[in-house]
């Protein structure tokens, strides 16, 4: 859900993510750099171009991490439900990693 945007200007955005249990945002990345908050739940996070439950990291409601613009990366929700909150200055988007 967009909270401040748009997303296609060179401007401040940030957009709030609720993942299902169980729900994972696959392997992608970004033009820019992105700042996530946990808000609720487990976030698991990892780079590279696969999820990877051993490499991945746990990340609790109240944490905070930054994702480099260009990185490949992912985010799931392991075990219940999460919602997190990134920020970041566009113009942004995803592009999915095809394998």
């Amino acid at each position: 859900m967009l909270l401040v945007g748009p997303l296609d200007q060179a401007v401040h955005y940030t957009l709030r993510v609720h993942l299902d249990k169980g729900g994972i945002v696959t392997p992608h990345t970004h033009p820019d750099a992105r700042y996530v908050t946990v808000l609720s739940g487990e976030v698991y996070a990892g780079m590279g171009d696969t999820v990877n439950e051993a490499t991945s990291k746990r990340y609790p409601a109240g944490s905070f991490f930054v994702v480099p613009a260009g990185h490949v990366h992912y985010s799931w929700a392991k075990d219940g439900e999460a919602t997190y909150q990134e920020s970041g200055i566009g113009p942004t988007g995803n592009t999915y990693v095809n394998k």
